[in-house]
């Protein structure tokens, strides 16, 4: 018995490091490797779990709903040359959007040809409206990554809860690192 409770064990703890990533075609000028368990978000489910004036490009999940991988375009005034500067004025803004941010890495990195603005950070936002069932706060792990294209923003966005960030950080530096932007984007 005990053996067979080690085998389901092992077996369980293998399955999440062996994500089988498979390239995905998000619109004519983007793909990225998502894992082969992610689905496309469904209207009714992104209008339930994002409130936000613009929806996003494209938003996949895998089959818990909890680990989400999104894609957005924004039109934009910056330039190219403008990433240093975006990148404080995003880092302002993602510090104003949760109660606690804890940066795990903030960098421009070439990614595919193309420069990125890249943010790892720990996001904690405090439940003070009784939306869960112990009123605590909800703790996130979440890359994301900006780049410019033709005064365009484009916008990568992977999120985790924390407790599950050991699995999926180097899941989501893969799918993240797989980006490809055409140029007639």
């Amino acid at each position: 018995m005990r053996a067979t409770f080690l085998i389901i064990i092992f077996f369980a703890a293998s399955s999440f490091q062996n994500v089988k990533l498979v390239k995905t075609k998000v619109n004519d000028s983007i793909t990225l490797s998502l894992p082969q368990e992610f689905s496309l978000m469904t209207e009714e489910e992104l209008n339930r779990k994002y409130v936000s004036a613009k929806v996003p490009l494209a938003v996949y999940t895998d089959f818990s709903k909890t680990v989400d991988l999104g894609v957005n375009i924004a039109y934009s005034r910056w330039n190219a040359e403008d990433l240093e500067i975006m990148m404080s004025f995003y880092k302002s803004n993602i510090m104003g959007l949760y109660d606690e941010v804890q940066f795990i890495a903030e960098a421009v990195r070439e990614i595919n040809g193309r420069d990125f603005v890249v943010f790892e950070f720990l996001s904690k936002v405090n439940d003070t409206e009784g939306t869960t069932i112990d009123n605590s706060s909800i703790s996130m792990f979440v890359r994301i990554q900006y780049t410019i294209v033709k005064s365009k923003t484009v916008l990568f966005h992977f999120s985790c809860p924390e407790r599950v960030k050991d699995k999926w950080a180097p899941i989501a530096n893969e799918i993240l690192e797989s980006a490809k932007i055409s140029k007639t984007l």
